[in-house]
């Protein structure tokens, strides 16, 4: 008798990870974003927050074998339902992506070709545009380094002189999960600099990948999680910054830190008169 052995199931280039909590308004489109890609090797893992709204009906009503949704019993809150979207991820890239944002139809193609072209990077990030509610485009932010390879020390440096993230939301990058798994979990103690806190400690395991075209979209609203904890955003950048130099793992000079600390206030009011004049309240 021949017994013949199953074939190995495909390698998953990539894994989207997509925390949902009570994102009706614009889940849709974000979805439809990410099943449009022209890389056609990646998982979409949604993990719906117990949402009290019609996000589960919209993202049941999706039939895509690349697709997988699961239903939190209980709401876990943002940091957690981060963590347990990232880490269901099988593929060899991870990007955890955001419900109200969008990719364009490239994006993940081309920032997986970044990483397979420099296999010491531990992420890949883009420019993004930065848009209103109904969609129309407020800005472009382009990363302030040349395309390719940035150095750890260049992007934490230039990050904390900034006195914000340069490198962009996580819906703009894609990360090495063999790094990934070494940097550990997302750490909300500092909500505003999540993300940012993040990239500092993959950082610590291989230089950034920059790619300055815009290839995401990150909505902006006075609903968003991240629009309420901004409100704070000075004093968290700050405390921040000094969570970074206690670690002793990236050294900041005197006065880049003193620029830092001046650059978070001044963004923390910039951001506050944009939400208050440009961003329509309850938007």
């Amino acid at each position: 008798m021949r017994v013949t052995q199953p074939l190995p199931e495909p390698e998953i280039l990539i894994s989207v990870c997509l925390p949902v909590f009570n994102g009706a308004r614009r889940l849709k489109a974000a979805v439809e974003s990410v099943l449009a890609q022209t890389e056609r090797n990646f998982e979409l893992l949604v993990f719906d927050d117990a949402s009290t709204d019609a996000s589960w009906a919209i993202l049941a009503a999706f039939q895509d074998d690349r697709m997988r949704i699961c239903r939190n019993e209980r709401n876990l809150g943002p940091e957690a339902n981060w963590n347990l979207a990232l880490g269901a991820g099988r593929g060899k890239y991870l990007k955890l992506f955001h419900q109200d944002d969008l990719l364009a139809p490239d994006c993940l193609a081309r920032q997986a070709e970044a990483l397979e072209r420099a296999p010491e990077a531990a992420l890949a990030f883009c420019g993004r545009a930065i848009i209103r509610e109904d969609g129309r485009r407020l800005l472009l932010r382009t990363p302030p380094w040349d395309e390719g390879l940035v150095a750890p020390g260049v992007i934490v440096r230039d990050c904390v002189k900034a006195g914000t993230n340069l490198v962009g939301e996580p819906s703009a990058v894609l990360i090495r999960r063999e790094c990934a798994a070494r940097a550990g979990r997302f750490d909300g103690r500092i909500p505003y600099v999540i993300d940012l806190d993040y990239w500092v400690r993959l950082l610590e395991h291989g230089p950034g990948y920059c790619l300055r075209a815009p290839l995401a979209s990150f909505r902006v609203s006075s609903r968003q999680w991240s629009a309420a904890i901004g409100r704070d955003q000075s004093r968290q950048y700050i405390a921040f910054l000094e969570k970074t130099l206690a670690s002793g793992r990236h050294p900041l000079g005197r006065l880049t830190c003193c620029r830092g600390r001046l650059m978070a206030r001044l963004n923390g009011l910039l951001r506050a008169l944009v939400y208050r004049f440009v961003v329509r309240p309850g938007a």
